[in-house]
């Protein structure tokens, strides 16, 4: 226990004597608040170049760091990974393609694994890492704070204007994500720091995980430790008032993993604290949320409690049934790339002559139909793969700090891989998170592991000069 917690505590002071800042740091500010462009008056008009980019930054660093010669090793998962984009390259030649979408498309989800070519040659220790983290925690918690706000002045902090393309489609978009308060008030589910309604939960999540664990942490100070806990109770109640249930049952889910994982390496007291803090955290925020939002935030969430099953069944649960029953028989190898999500909807909508566009809710729709049963085995092999080695490094007893740190991972990519059945989430900037994080693990690791042998070498030549 006590190794543990120095462990923890010398990952902090490592993070406080830290001042690096590089392309990576500001690779994690450009995907978490570069939406916030929106806000700045006429910005709609460049929507969908601003939009753009995380995923254009994504492409761009992998080719910078190509030029200068400093491809990373993959790490796990990505030969798996690149497998799937071959396939779906290979799957432009389907009868179906829509093909302008479809090259859109190929280029798209290159630029979502991207990082895996550059992101672990540039993580320089454990240190590092956890700074990178904490910048992940600190945007969302910027992106909760302005949730927040939007619901309590949102005349003040309202993005001037929401996003044209959605409202052209369905001129009620916005008020469909209208409910009335405890006042009586009309509340738009919080954007955050986006266009869209409900835009904040993303933020709000990571920083009610990360607010809850980063607080946890043993020999920190208590002004940190009462920062990390208030971010973590504002991202919380965001996450009530946006009403995304999927989103607090991940919530939920990934802090009992996290609590099971320091179970796992022996830190029983910090366990325990995270536990308590966030059922607190949980049941508190719920207080709060309901006293703002009224029936429509307690009834939306405690219809989830009462039946979390059959409410999964009702709604999410259709989506995997209707995939696995009917759409698998019908494309087994495919239905052609390019025919679903918003490469379809900026590239193919005003072209007849193509197929038909396909409604997609949840990834394992948009697998089937890039790249058929083939793509489920490599893409999604490929996330299982990440998952199981950020695992294997989270119950390692032989270097607590970075078992630490993998848990941490572990639980975001949990996350969003946890997402992708309740949404495409690998075809959205939550993919770009989790293979980044992924190689980020994996650079720490290499990192680690070349220390440890440097060290073993250093004691066996000084063994072997006293002898």
């Amino acid at each position: 226990m006590a190794t543990n917690s120095v462990a923890v505590s010398q990952i902090i002071e490592a993070t406080d004597r830290s001042n690096r800042w590089g392309w990576i740091e500001t690779f994690v500010l450009i995907q978490n608040l570069s939406m916030a462009l929106l806000f700045l008056p006429g910005a709609q008009e460049f929507r969908i170049y601003i939009r753009a980019i995380p995923y254009v930054s994504s492409l761009g660093l992998a080719f910078l760091y190509y030029n200068k010669g400093r491809i990373s090793r993959l790490p796990p998962g990505g030969e798996l990974v690149l497998l799937a984009q071959l396939l779906l390259v290979i799957s432009l030649f389907h009868p179906n393609t829509h093909f302008p979408a479809g090259i859109a498309q190929c280029i798209f989800q290159f630029s979502i694994i991207a990082p895996i070519f550059w992101v672990a040659g540039e993580i320089t220790d454990q240190g590092h890492l956890r700074q990178i983290l904490w910048l992940f925690f600190l945007t969302g918690a910027a992106n909760a704070v302005v949730g927040l706000l939007q619901v309590y002045y949102p005349e003040t902090f309202m993005p001037p204007s929401f996003s044209k393309l959605a409202l052209s489609m369905n001129p009620n978009a916005v008020s469909s994500l209208t409910y009335i308060g405890a006042a009586g008030e009309k509340i738009i589910r919080p954007p955050g720091l986006t266009d869209l309604p409900g835009g904040a939960a993303i933020g709000a999540i990571v920083a009610g995980l990360l607010g809850i664990i980063f607080g946890a942490q043993p020999k920190q100070s208590a002004g940190r430790r009462i920062f990390c806990f208030s971010m973590a109770a504002v991202g919380i109640s965001v996450l009530y008032l946006t009403q995304v249930r999927s989103l607090l049952i991940m919530l939920v889910i990934a802090v009992m993993a996290m609590c099971l994982l320091l179970v796992r390496q022996g830190r029983l007291l910090q366990s325990g604290l995270m536990a308590s803090i966030g059922i607190t955290l949980l049941v508190g925020s719920f207080t709060w949320a309901t006293a703002i939002g009224g029936k429509s935030v307690s009834e939306r969430f405690t219809s989830l409690i009462n039946a979390p099953v059959e409410s999964f069944q009702q709604n999410r649960g259709n989506f995997i049934k209707y995939t696995l029953d009917e759409l698998l028989y019908e494309y087994p190898l495919g239905a052609g790339v390019g025919r679903w999500g918003m490469m379809n909807l900026y590239f193919g909508r005003d072209d007849p002559t193509q197929p038909e566009p396909i409604w997609v809710e949840i990834q394992m729709t948009g697998w089937l139909l890039d790249g058929g049963v083939l793509m489920w085995l490599f893409y999604g092999g490929a996330v299982i793969v990440a998952l199981a080695y950020a695992y294997r490094l989270s119950i390692a007893r032989t270097d607590y700090t970075l078992a630490y740190l993998a848990g941490i991972i572990l639980c975001l990519n949990f996350f969003v891989f946890g997402i992708s059945l309740s949404g495409p989430a690998f075809n959205n900037q939550l993919g770009i998170q989790f293979w980044f994080l992924t190689a980020a693990l994996y650079g720490a690791s290499r990192h680690a592991l070349n220390s440890t042998r440097q060290e073993n070498s250093k004691l066996w030549y000084q063994h072997g000069s006293s002898s």
